[in-house]
């Protein structure tokens, strides 16, 4: 089998997660986050494309708020060419959380639970070229070479978004530093999961739970304890988060040249 043989089938066993189900509060707006546009186009799109030119094609929408918004945008898929399928947070629940609209997709059998996930986020811009499929053969590799069942993508560090001092005994600060480069290896909200990792989620996450429970927090610690998790990482200016209106006006910026 050829390299690009092989890549196509790994690919075919492969579904994308898109967890879309967040609101655009902090940016002044009660639409979903996904909808927000930059240069002319919806984070959903962005995200939507820049997964489907490297041969992705089966996708589940885990949605929640204001979720006809989403689905009548995106419709069946095929103006992308994708396959479509929505998992929606039920009614009476608010502030589900991650975790619980995976556990919920899986329970309702939106997300199949005999292949691999790759989870991404429309708000996490990746602007490396053909990034996931590099990962997701990173994973490949690391689950054959070293028996993991799940990867995140990283980068090297990040800019932490307060401003930190070092304080002597007395109180008396002897250096402030506004907004510092944390050399610290930093999730930028992509995974992949293998299938095992599900029984992980079915174990640790309730869907009674009363308040919301989140993906990473819950799972995470469970695979690193048991060496099950890999990563790769990127350059730090190849991530674009967008949690906060600056960040939104940053990722514009970005975007426009």
């Amino acid at each position: 089998m050829t390299e690009g043989n092989w890549c196509a089938d790994q690919m075919a066993k492969t579904q994308i997660v898109v967890i879309a189900g967040g609101r655009a509060k902090r940016m002044g707006t009660d639409i979903p986050k996904c909808l927000l546009e930059i240069s002319g186009k919806k984070l959903i799109d962005i995200c939507i494309e820049s997964l489907t030119k490297e041969g992705f094609s089966d996708f589940v929408f885990l949605l929640g708020h204001k979720h006809e918004m989403v689905t009548d945008h995106i419709g069946n898929g095929s103006r992308y060419g994708i396959k479509a399928k929505f998992s929606v947070d039920p009614p009476t629940v608010l502030g589900w959380g991650k975790g619980k609209a995976f556990k919920y997709a899986l329970t309702t059998e939106k997300i199949d639970s005999s292949r691999r996930s790759i989870v991404v986020f429309p708000d996490d811009l990746i602007l490396e070229d053909r990034i996931f499929s590099k990962f997701l053969m990173s994973h490949v590799q690391a689950c054959r070479k070293h028996g993991i069942s799940a990867s995140t993508l990283l980068v090297p560090g990040t800019y932490y978004p307060y401003a930190v001092a070092d304080v002597d005994g007395d109180g008396v600060v002897k250096k402030f530093i506004e907004k510092p480069f944390l050399n610290e290896p930093t999730s930028v909200g992509v995974y992949i999961f293998e299938s095992e990792v599900y029984n992980v989620i079915h174990d640790l996450i309730g869907l009674d739970d009363p308040t919301p429970v989140d993906l990473e927090s819950t799972i995470m610690p469970r695979l690193v304890t048991e060496n099950k998790l890999g990563s790769l990482l990127i350059a730090s200016d190849k991530w674009v988060p967008i949690n906060t209106m600056k960040e939104y006006e940053q990722a514009i910026k970005v975007f426009s040249k």
